[in-house]
This record gives C-alpha cells, sequence and structure tokens, in this order.
C-alpha cells in the first residue's frame, strides 16, 4: 500500500511538471538589434509620466533584466525610441513569448495577473508538502537531472516563501514585457506605465521593500531556469551581481534612488484619463488590433 502511494505522487510530481507555467520567458532573449545604452549615470533624464509614480515602479521592478540587455533601467523602457531599437523590441518579444502584436502583448500581461507560473508553483509545492517526510524522500530519490533539481527548487522556494513564492518573478516580468512593448510601438508611453499599476498593487500588498521583490524574483527565476541558488557561475549568479551592482550605483545618489522603498508605503497614482482595465479589455476583445 505504501509504495502505492509513493508511485502516485511521484506521478503526480512528473505530470505537474509538464504542465507548469506560460508559453514565454525571461530567460536572456535576442539582443541582436537593440542598441547598448550608456551604463546608469549620476544625472538621467526621466521620461516616465510625472504625474504618476508608476514609470518609478516599472523601472525598478525590470531592471536587471534590462541591464542584462544592455538597457538603462533608470530610462523607462530600457532604450531610447529608434527604429532599430523598435525592431530589436520586437524582436525579443516574439523570440522570448511569441508575441507579434499588441493583442498577443495584452494577452500575455493578463495572464501573468491571472496565474503566470506561480499558481502551478502552490500546487506542486502543496502537493509535496501533503507527503510525509519519508514519503518524499523516497519519491525525490526516484527523479534526477533537471526534474530533481525543479523539484528541488519548488520546496526551497515553499520553505522561504510560502505562497509568496514566483510572485514577484510573475509581476517584474510585467515590467518587461511592458517596457519592451513600449519601445517596439505596441503601447505608448501612458499605456505602457497604466499596465504596471496591478503589478505594483500586488508587490506593494505582499512586499516591503525592494530587496525582498528582487531576492523574490531571483529565487522564481532559479525554479524556472531549474538552477541551484548554491552553484556557481550560473545565470542566476549573472542576475544577482547585476542586482548588487545596481544597488552599489545607488551609493551617494539617495535623491534619486531606483530602488526607492518609499514606493511600499505611499499611494500609487495612476496615469491620468489611462485606465489598465480598459486597456487590458482588448485581450478578451475578438479580433482584437
Amino acid at each position: 500500500m505504501k509504495s502505492r502511494i509513493v508511485r502516485g505522487a511521484l506521478t503526480a510530481l512528473c505530470i505537474c511538471s509538464l504542465t507548469a507555467g506560460l508559453s514565454g520567458c525571461s530567460n536572456p532573449p535576442e539582443k541582436e538589434g537593440v542598441e547598448k545604452q550608456d551604463e546608469p549615470k549620476e544625472v538621467v533624464d526621466y521620461n516616465e509620466d510625472e504625474n504618476s509614480n508608476l514609470g518609478p515602479w516599472a523601472r525598478a521592478m525590470g531592471s536587471v533584466l534590462i541591464l542584462l540587455n544592455d538597457g538603462n533601467p533608470y530610462y523607462f523602457g530600457g532604450y531610447q525610441i529608434t527604429e532599430d531599437n523598435k525592431n530589436g523590441a520586437a524582436n525579443i518579444l516574439s523570440a522570448s513569448w511569441g508575441i507579434e502584436s499588441r493583442r498577443d502583448l495584452l494577452v500575455q500581461v493578463q495572464g501573468l495577473l491571472d496565474a503566470g507560473d506561480r499558481i502551478a508553483y502552490r500546487k506542486e509545492a502543496k502537493e509535496m508538502d501533503a507527503m510525509s517526510k519519508k514519503q518524499l524522500r523516497t519519491a525525490m530519490k526516484q527523479l534526477s537531472g533537471d526534474l530533481l533539481t525543479h523539484y528541488q527548487m519548488v520546496q526551497y522556494n515553499w520553505e522561504k516563501w510560502g505562497a509568496k513564492g514566483l510572485i514577484a518573478w510573475d509581476m517584474c516580468r510585467i515590467s518587461h514585457l511592458v517596457q519592451w512593448g513600449y519601445v517596439a510601438g505596441y503601447l505608448d508611453r501612458g499605456e505602457a506605465q497604466a499596465l504596471i499599476e496591478p503589478a505594483a498593487r500586488r508587490l506593494q500588498k505582499d512586499f516591503t521593500s525592494w530587496e525582498e521583490v528582487q531576492n523574490n524574483w531571483l529565487d522564481g527565476f532559479c525554479l524556472f531556469a531549474g538552477i541551484d541558488p548554491k552553484a556557481s557561475e550560473t545565470d542566476y549568479t549573472n542576475r544577482k551581481g547585476l542586482y548588487e551592482r545596481l544597488l552599489k550605483n545607488e551609493e551617494g545618489h539617495k535623491d534619486k534612488l531606483l530602488y526607492d522603498d518609499s514606493l511600499f508605503t505611499e499611494e500609487i497614482t495612476v496615469i491620468p484619463d489611462v485606465s489598465y482595465k480598459a486597456i487590458l479589455k482588448e485581450a478578451k476583445e475578438e479580433g482584437g488590433a
């Protein structure tokens, strides 16, 4: 009887791994066609709507991946709007997410808000948590390679974050999408910033600092990419190193912080006359642009 329970649990683990997540990723996307921007500077020309704080939310949320792709995280969108950068951003969205249009982009944003990778993670984690220690050990011993790493990272995130695991991973990817979507021409600047609102509100609800958000995002990446955070010289350590580099750049420039923790306690101010709900409605309309 016990062996049947273990086999059933193992089967459940294996099945879940095949169905987890959205079609799309935040792996390092193609850089071809995107011009490298200047390194972050002390004085930055901010280009977001000054009537709202959603621009600063977006830049902090997308900072590491924007820098990883040679963009400037102090500039909304990461790249100046040029024809080459427009094509490069469109290529990133197409190659990494299968996005070929404005409607495709909005569908993916809605998907991240509704489920992302966190829903499958919670299902797997709860199934593992319901097993006895002996059952779990027996089941894990029957796994190897990428599948073993995957469930080790599910367990790692659950023990560290519980139900908050992968929330920042999903919400920060919305920032990546809308910033590239802005550069690619699928969204105007006001729309791109407005679409950050529900993600910013979720982060404000569940976290109290950018350190928490970035660590949650990095741990979510480990699960998504099947990387042990204790391993050396990985995409995880590269991303973590970029985050630490951006943090160091903040020293001495407290008046213009990228990671401004006051955003977690102050009211979120929206883009005047631009509703993210109205924009996302297009994703549900047949034949949207």
